[in-house]
């Protein structure tokens, strides 16, 4: 009587899945979230630029109130509230570009960056997420200070009985909106210019020169050189969604898709610059 000899077969072991691109995009926002929490300049600097720039913007509305009495006719007629309300977005769109920096040249100063590449090897999808939280934190941060300093600073001029503004006057909403957008635009630019940079100081210094030296520099070009590059520049673009309108300033249209393509193009180079470079 012959016996069957029955051997079992081993069964493989089924492959796993691939995680859903969902799955993958969820996973890389929670960790650079977790990440931005542990940030202090996440806190510190949202927070100083706020104080600096709404302080500094009721200071110079107050400013106005006292010293009222002492101007001529013709710079009366010639006051403009908002943009006393908001000329502290010179100093403000610096905040909001080095805040942007931080988020990515953090990393390179302390070598986190390379167990992040390890973590999640897809470099566009770790840049993708800290654009969208970036975006997000800087929206957030720009509405409170853009809303908080327009608020304080006209109610300081009513009370003064100067001549204000208030959100239902024609253009005044689009002119804050268009501030909110300028200092997020900002801190994108700072964030991409820290991809490229790959270090906090170079960072830090190529922001100061594109939204304050590079301006100055260029403003005492004259002619065509003039008119064909300065009112494109970064700040510039954005001082045309918030200031009133000007000679030589482009329309707020224009500025809007300027600063898009800035950001675009930026984005563009420091993702193949993720790509392409060793950590």
């Amino acid at each position: 009587m012959m016996s069957e000899t029955m051997q079992a077969t081993p069964a493989r072991p089924g492959r796993r899945a691939a995680p859903s691109a969902l799955l993958r995009a969820q996973a890389a926002l929670c960790a650079e979230w977790i990440k931005l929490r542990s940030l202090r300049s996440m806190l510190v600097t949202p927070a100083l630029a706020a104080a600096v720039c709404i302080g500094y913007a009721d200071f110079l509305c107050w400013r106005f109130t006292h010293r009222w009495h002492t101007f001529d006719a013709a710079n009366k007629a010639g006051f403009q509230p908002l943009d006393t309300n908001f000329n502290v977005l010179v100093i403000g769109v610096l905040f909001f570009g080095v805040l942007g920096a931080f988020v990515v040249t953090n990393e390179y100063d302390n070598g986190l960056i390379r167990a992040t590449l390890a973590a999640t090897p897809q470099r566009g999808l770790i840049l993708a997420a800290k654009t969208a939280l970036v975006m997000l934190i800087a929206l957030l941060s720009s509405a409170v200070l853009c809303f908080t300093a327009f608020l304080t600073g006209q109610g300081i001029l009513a009370g003064g009985h100067l001549p204000h503004v208030t959100l239902a006057d024609a253009g005044v909403l689009g002119r804050v909106l268009g501030a909110i957008f300028y200092l997020t635009a900002a801190s994108l630019i700072g964030l991409f210019i820290g991809v490229l940079a790959r270090s906090a100081a170079v960072a830090i210094t190529c922001v100061f020169g594109v939204f304050l030296v590079l301006p100055t520099l260029l403003n005492s070009l004259h002619g065509g050189v003039w008119r064909h590059t300065v009112p494109y520049l970064p700040s510039n673009l954005g001082n045309a969604l918030w200031l009133s309108p000007t000679g030589w300033l482009v329309r707020p249209t224009v500025a809007a898709l300027g600063l898009g393509a800035y950001i675009m193009v930026l984005g563009a180079l420091a993702t193949y610059s993720l790509r392409s470079r060793d950590a």
